[in-house]
């Protein structure tokens, strides 16, 4: 006995059954593929409706403050509020000759980037024996790639701060790090950005 369409008291002669409600649907409330237009064998209307409707996140503060500083809002936010960073230099050496046949070196300081003092956080050191301390650490207007980067750690950065310039603090020659900033330090240094951003420091 052929079954009726189901949805909606609609009593058409049905031509397919829903796999996700599992009533019966006719051609008119089959569902379809957008772009193609073709119908979906084992799919209603309203379930498809159901599907492309935004399902409620359940996002914590601490997953927030993390996008918050990873997507480069943070930085934009300061920006905005006119807080100014403090550049960033790095020392680069080249050797020219001299008048006597023999090379000189020269040592340029030369600008590459700016940072937001934040104050001292843990850092972790990845070795044989993982050894944790407290670095200056600061929160980088443009990271290397540019935003959003892919966590935290790759947002903020170590660094030496003197007479107003900071030197960031690497591990290796050429900026490979071994040393990771600990989760628990995250929401530390949220409050401190937000403290800059509203004037209080």
């Amino acid at each position: 006995m052929p079954a009726e369409c189901a949805i909606d008291d609609c009593g058409v002669l049905a031509i397919g059954r829903c796999r996700e409600c599992g009533r019966a649907f006719c051609m008119s409330h089959q569902a379809h593929n957008e772009v193609t237009g073709e119908g979906y064998a084992a799919l209603c209307l309203p379930c498809l409706g159901r599907r492309q409707r935004p399902r409620a996140t359940t996002e914590s503060q601490a997953d927030r403050d993390r996008r918050w500083l990873s997507s480069g809002q943070a930085a934009l936010d300061l920006y905005a509020a006119g807080v100014a960073p403090v550049p960033i230099v790095e020392h680069r050496s080249r050797f020219v000759p001299s008048r006597l046949g023999r090379r000189r070196e020269e040592i340029h300081e030369v600008e590459v980037g700016a940072l937001w003092v934040l104050g001292k956080f843990a850092w972790t050191e990845m070795q044989e024996i993982p050894e944790t301390r407290d670095w200056t650490t600061g929160l980088l207007a443009h990271p290397t790639g540019g935003y959003p980067v892919s966590m935290v750690a790759r947002a903020v950065a170590r660094c030496r701060v003197s007479e107003g310039v900071a030197k960031l603090v690497r591990d290796a020659a050429y900026g490979d790090s071994w040393t990771q900033l600990e989760r628990a330090e995250i929401p530390k240094i949220v409050a401190v950005v937000k403290e800059l951003i509203s004037g209080k420091n």
